[in-house]
């Protein structure tokens, strides 16, 4: 009997001891970050150019949910920016915060163009004013998953 009650007591002490470091890994988010990311890819002729995103992405806590505004201030294709953040709620994850997006992505194959939608995945972590994290993109019907993009940032100040 005692052995069991010993088992039961460490056991719940660690589901407290990791949802107290999942507490503490989400509060490292909450703030605002200079961030840059992958924010999509052009493919023409077979090969592969990714276009890149500079921005600030804002974290906070409301109740029990995140929320993360993520404004581009720049692309890489030099096309403009868009000029109203998206806003993505998210939950604390094994390590930081998971934000799941949905996106219409346009393709145009031979001339045909068509839209797909696509399940973005962000999983942000922070170590002091260091921001890092990846974006995993999946598409229904796509058996070639592309492996997640990095995301990567500082604190602003």
């Amino acid at each position: 009997m005692r052995r069991f009650l010993f088992i039961a007591a460490a056991s719940a002490l660690c589901s407290v001891s990791a949802s107290a470091q999942s507490a503490l890994s989400v509060s490292a988010l909450l703030g605002k970050w200079n961030a840059e990311w992958e924010l999509g890819r052009v493919v023409e002729n077979d090969v592969v150019t990714p276009v890149m995103a500079s921005g600030v992405i804002s974290i906070e806590s409301r109740g029990d949910s995140l929320v993360a505004s993520i404004l581009v201030t720049k692309r890489s294709d030099g096309r403009p920016a868009p000029t109203s953040p998206v806003t993505l709620s998210g939950k604390a994850a094994a390590r930081g915060a998971e934000f799941v997006q949905k996106q219409t992505v346009r393709m145009n194959l031979n001339g045909e163009e068509t839209t797909r939608e696509v399940t973005v995945t962000w999983t942000l972590n922070a170590n002091g004013n260091e921001l890092r994290g990846s974006m995993l993109r999946e598409m229904p019907f796509v058996s070639a998953t592309p492996a997640p993009s990095e995301i990567k940032g500082t604190r602003a100040s």
